[in-house]
């Protein structure tokens, strides 16, 4: 909306926030998964000393393996970032695909079937093998062979986590990313989808933390609590840090995405 612009910022030849997809849809169910590939690694070891499979490639492996699932446009501004036609991306991926290096998951969503969705893209078992034998990487139930159910919701919980990830690793010096990371406070501790670290022009470094919030029914409660806890957290722990919530709420099939930012300067209100 035109109303909800500053005219006093002149954006001149700035790129201006573009759309993004819905990717945390209850409704998104699975249309399509690649089957596992059944290669053996000295023939994936082969391909690697020929040259077939690249040191870009394996790269794209080990970034799946921390951040689970990406879009093909996130491989491209990752990995292709100097790619003239998209096309040289996809090439790729088909060859990654084949390999089995990655896996490709599609999708739909009962509110809107007839919408084409963008495919996730998760580690494929060669890939794993790869991670295996030639870094001896501990897969756990990260190796696609032995995957635990997982729902799409969780999945885009990750997408969106990375999508963040790009967009502050092109703009800003990250400096570090984790997921998961464990916050105790006396007896209590809370586990938020990720932490950033950033260092300013000036050398400043700010520490940001990202709740995107479960899915359950009861998410107000739980966001209270979380509410609470990160406050104190915020006062006593980690002065300076930053904390970030995104949540999403469904009424009557109208969909709302809130952003919610929270630093220590305001957590006395």
């Amino acid at each position: 909306m035109e109303y909800h612009v500053s005219p006093l910022i002149k954006t001149g030849d700035q790129p201006t926030l573009q759309p993004k997809p819905v990717w945390d849809d209850p409704y998104a169910y699975i249309t399509g998964m690649d089957p596992l590939t059944r290669h053996e690694f000295y023939y994936i070891e082969e391909k690697i000393k020929q040259g077939w499979i690249t040191e870009r490639d394996i790269e794209i492996v080990r970034f799946l393996f921390v951040h689970r699932w990406i879009t093909l446009p996130q491989i491209q501004r990752l990995f292709f970032p100097d790619a003239e036609r998209d096309e040289t991306t996809k090439k790729r991926v088909r060859k990654l695909l084949k390999h089995g290096l990655i896996r490709r998951i599609q999708w739909k969503s009962y509110a809107n079937p007839n919408e084409n969705r963008q495919s996730y893209y998760e580690l494929g078992a060669s890939g794993a093998d790869i991670l295996k034998f030639r870094f001896g990487v501990h897969l756990g139930h990260r190796d696609p062979r032995a995957t635990r159910p997982t729902t799409m919701l969780y999945r885009a919980k990750y997408v969106v986590t990375n999508e963040l990830y790009i967009q502050l690793r092109e703009n800003f010096n990250m400096t570090h990313f984790e997921f998961h990371p464990i916050l105790i406070l006396k007896e209590e501790q809370q586990v938020p989808m990720a932490r950033f670290n950033l260092k300013t022009p000036k050398g400043k470094c700010i520490t940001f933390y990202l709740v995107v919030h479960r899915e359950d029914e009861k998410w107000m409660k739980t966001l209270r609590y979380q509410a609470q806890f990160y406050k104190q957290y915020l006062t006593e722990v980690e002065r300076e840090a930053i904390l970030v919530f995104l949540v999403r709420y469904d009424e009557k099939n109208d969909r709302h995405e809130v952003n919610h930012c929270k630093n220590h300067s305001d957590s006395s209100n």
